[in-house]
C-alpha cells in the first residue's frame, strides 16, 4: 500500500488562501452593517434574560427596542416560551441540534418527550384561550415568530393603529396568567 503523504513533498501543496487575509474596513468603504443602520438604526438596551440571569446588554433595532421596554418582564418570558413552542411545533422531523438542559416552559422535565409534550400542550391551551377571548393569536406569531412589524400588520389586516400591540399585549398577559405568573 502507498501512502499518499509519503510521495508529495509538502512545499508542493497549496497554502490557505484566506490565512493572511485581515480586512481593513475604511470610512470610505460602506459595509451591510451600515446599510442596515441606515433604515432601521439601532441602540444598546439593556436585556432580561431569565428571572435567575442577570440584565446583559445588545443592540436592538429602536422599533423592537420600544416595543419590548413596553413589556413587563413577565410577558418577555411569556414572548420567548411563545416563539420556543411555535418553533417547536413547526420544526418538523428533521435532525436539529438543541440546547435540553434548559428547555423554556417545563421545570425539570423527566425526559425530552415530556418537554416537548408540556410546551406544545400549554401553547395550544393558550391558543384556545386566545380563541375564547378574542385575542387573535396569529397575530401574536406574526410579530413575535415571523418578525413582522405592529403598523405593517395593522395595515395589511386593515385594523386602526395600535391594534396588533394591543392585541399582542392582551395575548402575552393571557399567557402569563395560564403559567400563573401573576
Amino acid at each position: 500500500m502507498v501512502i499518499v503523504d509519503n510521495k508529495c513533498p509538502k512545499d508542493i501543496w497549496p497554502k490557505d488562501i484566506w490565512s493572511d487575509w485581515s480586512p481593513q474596513w475604511s470610512g470610505a468603504r460602506i459595509t451591510p452593517h451600515d446599510v442596515q443602520e441606515k433604515h432601521s438604526p439601532t441602540q444598546p438596551v439593556a436585556v432580561h434574560l431569565a428571572p435567575e440571569e442577570k440584565i446583559g446588554v445588545s443592540q436592538r433595532r429602536i422599533v423592537d427596542a420600544r416595543l419590548w421596554e413596553s413589556m413587563t418582564f413577565m410577558q418577555q418570558d411569556a414572548a420567548r416560551e411563545i416563539v420556543a413552542a411555535f418553533e417547536m411545533m413547526g420544526r418538523g422531523m428533521g435532525y436539529v441540534t438543541s440546547n435540553w438542559e434548559r428547555i423554556p416552559g417545563c421545570s425539570n422535565p423527566s425526559n425530552v418527550a415530556e418537554a416537548h409534550g408540556c410546551m406544545i400542550n400549554l401553547y395550544i391551551a393558550w391558543a384556545e384561550k386566545c380563541a375564547q377571548r378574542k385575542i387573535s393569536h396569529a397575530m401574536v406569531a406574526d410579530v413575535l415568530c415571523f418578525g413582522f412589524a405592529c403598523r405593517m400588520i395593522d395595515h395589511d389586516r386593515r385594523l386602526k393603529n395600535g391594534s396588533t400591540r394591543d392585541n399582542l399585549m392582551r395575548g402575552l398577559s393571557l399567557y402569563c396568567e395560564l403559567r400563573g405568573w401573576g
